[in-house]
C-alpha cells in the first residue's frame, strides 16, 4: 500500500496531467512496434540507451521482444528462473511469467492478480535465451513505453521512480486531506437525487434543449440503481435543420405525436450499474417509445471496461485505485499513455509533467482566503491553452468541501485558411452540505455548442439499519440448519442411494463457504449426476424467455419445426 503523501501526490499529477492531455499525451498500443530496421532494434530506458551483449531485442509476431534478463534487471529487478517459470522481483512486486503461456501473475502484499498477455515469453533455440514483450515487462513494474519508429528504439520511462524522487522534495498534507474527505463517498451506502439542463447547437441548427431529474443510491461506488426521466424540446433544432438543408419542414402527425411526448412527458429510464463487472444495464419507457414503435421495458447491456479497453485504459486498474482512493493507477494509466515517440525528447517530456504537477499541488501553492485554500495551473503550448484551478474548503483542519475548474482551448487549422477553435469550461464541486454543482460547456467553432448544467444532493444511506438487519438475518439462519444436505440426511433416505442434484451454482461446506448448504462429501460423490442435471439450466432459461416473449409457444415451436429453419423466424 502506497503512502498517504504518495496517494496524494499521485491525485495531485492525476489532476495536472489528465488536464492536459491535449497536448502532452497521446494514446499508443503495441501494435506500432513493427518493421524493425536491418539494423536491429535499440532501447531506451530513462533517457539512456541499454547495451545487450549476448542477446538482443527482437521484433516477432507485430510485438518487440527483449532478453529477459537484461531488461528486468536493468530496471533494478533481481530475475530467477526454474524449469519453465521466470520470475523478477522488484520493491515488492514479483512478476511470475511461464514459457509458452499468455497468463502471467503479479504479486505483491500478499495479494495476487493474474494477468493476461496478448503474446507469451519464449526461447530462442539459437541463443536460448528468454525473451518478454517489451510493454508488458515495462508495465508491470510501472514504467511507460512507446516507440520512436524513426530510430527503430522501443522507449521505456520508469514513471514509478520518477514519482518517487518527487515525493522526496515535496510535502501533500492539503491533498492527504482531501483524500481523507472524499473517501466518505467511496464506503457506505448514499441517497443521490440531481437535476440536469442543457443545449445544443450543431452547424448553426437549433437549438436542441433538454432537462431530467435523476434519482438513485449507489453502494460503496460500485454498485448503483437510479431512475431518470429524460425531456427534450427538438421543434427549433428541426425547424432549424430544414433551413439549412433548403426546404420547409413538414411533419407528420405521428412526427408531431412523437415531438409533444418527448417535450412533455419525455423518456423514463432505470439504470443498474455494476462497475466492479464493468457492466451497466439501461431500460426505457413512456409514449415516446411507443410512438417510434419501439419495445418498452427491454433491457440492454453495455461493455463499459470493454469501451474503456477502446480508449487505451486499464479499467480494472482504475476501479481499484476507486477502491482505495489510491490515484497512483490513475496516475500510471496517465503517464503509460504519454507520447513516447521521440526518443530524444520523451524522458524530459515526463519528467516536466510529473516535476511540473508536483509542484502544481504541493502544500506551498496552495494560497490561503479564508476558510479556502485555492492553487492554480497553466499551460500554453502548440496552439493548446489550459487554466485550471482547485480549491479546498476547510473547517477544523478539515477538508468540507471542494471546488475544481478547468478552461481549456485548442486551435487548429482548417485546411483553407483559416483556424477551427475547440473550447472547454467545466466547473464542478461540493460544499459543506454535500450539494452538488457542475456546469459544463463545450464549442467547436464554427461546427457545434454544448453546455449542461447539473445540481444534485448526496445523503447518507441507512448502513447502520442495513447492517443491524444483516446481523438479525444472520441470526435467524442460524436457527435453522436442518436443510443443509448433509450425510446424516442422506442416511435417511431410501438405503441412503438418493441423488444429491443442484441447478448451481452451490454453497459448498468447508469449501466455497463456512456453513453451506451441501457437505462437501456429499456434492464430490455425485459430480457426475450433478452436473448433467445442472446443463440442463440454460434450455430452462431459453424456454422461460420464450414463454415471455409468445403468446402462444405451442403453435410457434409446431412452426419452427414444420420451416425446418429456426434462422428465418429469430
Amino acid at each position: 500500500m502506497k503512502s498517504m503523501s504518495s496517494r496524494a501526490l499521485a491525485l495531485a499529477l492525476s489532476l495536472t496531467v489528465l488536464s492536459a492531455c491535449g497536448s502532452a499525451l497521446a494514446a499508443e498500443d503495441d501494435t506500432m512496434l513493427i518493421s524493425p530496421a536491418p539494423s536491429g532494434i535499440a532501447v531506451q530506458l530513462n533517457g539512456e540507451a541499454l547495451t545487450f551483449t549476448d542477446a538482443v531485442p527482437v521484433a516477432q509476431d507485430g510485438r518487440t521482444f527483449l532478453p529477459f534478463r537484461a531488461v528486468f534487471e536493468a530496471m533494478g529487478a533481481e530475475v530467477g528462473n526454474e524449469g519453465n517459470t521466470i520470475t523478477a522481483v522488484r520493491d515488492g512486486k514479483t512478476l511470475t511469467m511461464t514459457i509458452g503461456s499468455t497468463e502471467a501473475t503479479l504479486t505483491e502484499g500478499g495479494a495476487s492478480t493474474a494477468i493476461t498477455m496478448d503474446v507469451a515469453p519464449y526461447v530462442d533455440s539459437t541463443t536460448w535465451r528468454t525473451y518478454v514483450p517489451v510493454r508488458f515487462a515495462a508495465q508491470a513494474f510501472g514504467c511507460a513505453v512507446g516507440w520512436d519508429q524513426d530510430n527503430q528504439t522501443a522507449v521505456i520511462v520508469d514513471t514509478e521512480k520518477l514519482l518517487d524522487a518527487a515525493l522526496a522534495e515535496h510535502q501533500f498534507t492539503y491533498m492527504e486531506k482531501y483524500l481523507a474527505y472524499n473517501q466518505q463517498f467511496q464506503e457506505g451506502i448514499w441517497d443521490i437525487s440531481a437535476q440536469f439542463d442543457g443545449s445544443a447547437t450543431m452547424f448553426g441548427a437549433g437549438p436542441l434543449s433538454f432537462q431530467g431529474s435523476m434519482d438513485g443510491t449507489t453502494a460503496d461506488s460500485l454498485q448503483m440503481a437510479a431512475a431518470m426521466n429524460l425531456k427534450m424540446d427538438l421543434t427549433a433544432f428541426l425547424d432549424a435543420m430544414s433551413q439549412v438543408a433548403g426546404q420547409a419542414s413538414e411533419l407528420t402527425a405521428e412526427d408531431q405525436a412523437l415531438l409533444d411526448a418527448l417535450k412533455s412527458e419525455g423518456m423514463d429510464m432505470e439504470i443498474r450499474a455494476d462497475m466492479e463487472k464493468g457492466v451497466m444495464y439501461l431500460t426505457m419507457g413512456g409514449s415516446a417509445l411507443e410512438t417510434l414503435g419501439l419495445p418498452a421495458d427491454t433491457w440492454y447491456s453495455f461493455d463499459m471496461a470493454s469501451m474503456y479497453g477502446q480508449m487505451g485504459l486499464d479499467y480494472t486498474a482504475l476501479i481499484d485505485a476507486s477502491k482505495t482512493m489510491d490515484a497512483s493507477a490513475l496516475l500510471q494509466t496517465a503517464l503509460q499513455s504519454a507520447d513516447l515517440s521521440d526518443k530524444d525528447t520523451a524522458y524530459a517530456t515526463v519528467s516536466a509533467l510529473v516535476n511540473g504537477a508536483a509542484k502544481v499541488l504541493a502544500d506551498d501553492s496552495f494560497v490561503k482566503s479564508g476558510d479556502n485554500y485555492t492553487t492554480t495551473y497553466a499551460l500554453e503550448e502548440d496552439g493548446t491553452k489550459v487554466t485550471l484551478s482547485f480549491t479546498l474548503t476547510m473547517q477544523s483542519d478539515k477538508v468540507v468541501g471542494y471546488e475544481l475548474s478547468m478552461d481549456s482551448s485548442t486551435s487548429v487549422d482548417d485546411g483553407e485558411g483559416g483556424q477551427i477553435t475547440t473550447t472547454t469550461a467545466m466547473k464542478a464541486g461540493m460544499d459543506a452540505e454535500n450539494h452538488m454543482t457542475a456546469t459544463v460547456s463545450m464549442g467547436m467553432d464554427p461546427l457545434m455548442d454544448l453546455s449542461l448544467n447539473i445540481t444534485g444532493d448526496y445523503a447518507a444511506g441507512d448502513q447502520a439499519g442495513i447492517d443491524a438487519l444483516e446481523q438479525k438475518l444472520l441470526a435467524q439462519n442460524a436457527q435453522f440448519k436442518n436443510w443443509t444436505c448433509s450425510e446424516e440426511m442422506m442416511k435417511r433416505t431410501k438405503d441412503g442411494k438418493a441423488l444429491y442434484l443442484h441447478c448451481l451454482p452451490a454453497d459448498i461446506t468447508g469449501v466455497s463457504c463456512k456453513e453451506g448448504e451441501v457437505d462437501a462429501s456429499v456434492f464430490d460423490r455425485y459430480l457426475v449426476p450433478l452436473y448433467k442435471e445442472a446443463s440442463f439450466k440454460p434450455y430452462i432459461i431459453a424456454a422461460m424467455i420464450l414463454m415471455s416473449q409468445v403468446k402462444d409457444p405451442v403453435s410457434c415451436l409446431r412452426a419452427l419445426d414444420g420451416a425446418n429453419d429456426s434462422r428465418k423466424r429469430f
